[in-house]
């Protein structure tokens, strides 16, 4: 049996740093869901690394308590009143409110133990907090909890990259599910692949570590019981990192679904390798259909083929078929839609390839672009590169869709990257591109993986907003076309038919995030002042130099 630590604890889950974010879809959820408990609008997703933690200090502590202050809006001094310690975890996202709440910890003078993505060796939280931990906890955290026995705990622990068996297994009870419109769960830690720009192989290492599938099926069996039958998001890196066990656990989900007898509505992140024509990507997209993913969020990030091979993004390069085809491909072998995370910024990026960009994504069936400025982030080989160049102006705010870049770019400006970035988020958000991509999305989903999940957007009170509301005259102008198409696929009025309307009002709501993420950087955009230098590009600067 395990010692108790102390009588009382609370973990805290900082609110980002602005909700003017592309995930964020602040202004949909304010307008369009219900509130949460609290009375503030519904977030996307929970805390899930502290809902893990929380599981595993249970046995620590007679209390326990997980605040989400993204949804909890009671002041910090009254939420840890009576607690002896206070567990902290956040991104980069989140890092100036980690900060604040941090202090504001300190302040009423409870024991502060900090982790999460934001954690370095640099973190200004060095200054504040008690004990600070980096990368993955599992390995160091009962070591901590030791420490905080004895009295002998250090000051900063740096974990390493820990077993699957050891990964904590998050308890779905920590939080209200109602304060959410989707819920999460992650089933493999790594990606071997090299993208530049990217941190999880430093993060988390490159071999694809899998959670024992029993944990799995227990995450999904408390779902369950606990009555959610919403979308679930497996937060993994890149799912399919190494085909052949990302097959074994896409088996797997199917027959937890069939254990439970509800096959939640799943979608991932990962790559365009699923459109390898391979016996295993064959049977790949095969059990996604089956195991029920409704989308995936692929990292496309450029069309342009020398910004590829430069980001060694070497993945999206394979085969004969272009981008477009190979998305489309996924789309007709899965019946799921396509998100994708697009990137403008690249050393091979000049001023024309905005128009190129913005053609391919119109070109396109994915009606959720992700549409960021390169940033060169800690851990990265990008960020190595660019710090031996001298070309890093500021650390990355953790929010790509924040119209900054933060080095100067090689064949333009920073003032010119953040301009081109606007000409994009215009071009690939005007209503007739933006519909049109969603027109073709809906000739090609699969209805049956939609109606389940589905079914609450046909609800009347949910129309009259989406039909009355922010841009109401825009959705009732492609409606028809939407009819026209769930008529043609399904019948009139047949199940199918109700999905992809369903899934046509969903889109709708989040196109009205979309314009107001769009006029939100071009309030900030236009409001900078910038220096001489960031009117320079790299090449220029390099130029003058040289003169």
């Amino acid at each position: 049996m395990v010692e108790k630590i102390a009588h009382k604890a609370v973990l805290i889950y900082p609110e980002f740093d602005t909700q003017d974010t592309f995930w964020s879809y602040s202004e949909s959820l304010q307008m369009y869901a219900s509130h949460g408990e609290y009375g503030l609008p519904k977030r996307l997703l929970p805390p899930l690394g502290l809902m893990g933690l929380f599981n595993h200090l249970k046995p620590y502590y007679e209390e326990l308590c997980l605040i989400d202050k993204n949804v909890d809006p009671r002041p910090i001094a009254e939420l840890i009143k009576e607690v002896d310690h206070v567990f902290m975890g956040g991104m980069l996202a989140q890092e100036n409110n980690l900060l604040n709440d941090a202090l504001e910890v300190k302040k009423a003078g409870k024991v502060l133990i900090v982790g999460g993505t934001a954690i370095t060796a640099e973190s200004p939280l060095m200054e504040i907090a008690d004990h600070l931990v980096e990368n993955e906890a599992e390995g160091v955290i009962d070591e901590l909890l030791l420490g905080l026995t004895t009295g002998q705990a250090k000051k900063y622990y740096k974990g390493g990259f820990n077993q699957p068996e050891q990964f904590f297994q998050p308890d779905y009870t920590a939080i209200n599910l109602q304060n959410y419109v989707h819920m999460a769960v992650q089933i493999s830690r790594g990606c071997p692949e090299s993208c530049e720009f990217c941190d999880i192989p430093s993060r988390f290492g490159k071999s694809y570590r899998v959670t024992p599938w029993e944990k799995t099926a227990e995450s999904f069996q408390q779902m369950k019981r606990s009555g959610w039958t919403g979308p679930v998001f497996i937060v993994d890196d890149n799912f399919i990192a190494n085909p052949r066990k990302a097959l074994e656990v896409v088996k797997n989900l199917y027959k937890i679904g069939e254990d439970i007898a509800y096959h939640h509505p799943k979608y991932t992140e990962l790559t365009l390798r699923l459109a390898d024509q391979s016996p295993i990507m064959n049977d790949l997209r095969h059990w996604f259909r089956k195991a029920n993913f409704i989308n995936g969020f692929y990292g496309v990030e450029t069309p342009n083929k020398a910004s590829l091979i430069e980001t060694k993004k070497q993945q999206n390069l394979r085969g004969e078929s272009s981008l477009v085809e190979k998305l489309r491909f996924i789309s007709e072998q899965t019946g799921g839609g396509v998100m994708m995370g697009m990137i403008y910024g690249f050393d091979h990026d000049t001023n024309d390839s905005v128009d190129e960009f913005i053609e391919f994504v119109n070109a396109s069936h994915a009606p959720i672009v992700m549409a960021g400025l390169l940033n060169a982030l800690p851990c990265t080989d990008l960020m190595i590169r660019l710090r031996k160049q001298g070309r890093v102006i500021q650390a990355s705010s953790g929010n790509n869709s924040d119209g900054i870049i933060n080095f100067i770019p090689y064949h333009f400006s920073a003032q010119q990257a953040e301009q081109n970035y606007l000409r994009i988020l215009r071009g690939i958000y005007h209503p007739q591109a933006y519909f049109d991509r969603v027109m073709r999305h809906l000739q090609l989903i699969d209805p049956e993986l939609q109606r389940s999940y589905r079914a609450e957007n046909n609800s009347v009170r949910y129309l009259i907003k989406i039909l009355s509301k922010k841009h109401a005259v825009i959705y009732w102008q492609f409606l028809p076309k939407a009819m026209k198409i769930a008529r043609k696929r399904c019948g009139f009025n047949t199940p199918g038919y109700q999905a992809i309307l369903a899934e046509y009002f969903s889109l709708c709501a989040q196109y009205t995030h979309f314009r107001s993420q769009l006029a939100v950087q071009q309030k900030n955009i236009a409001q900078r002042d910038y220096q001489d230098w960031q009117q320079l590009s790299w090449r220029d600067m390099q130029a003058s130099l040289v003169s």
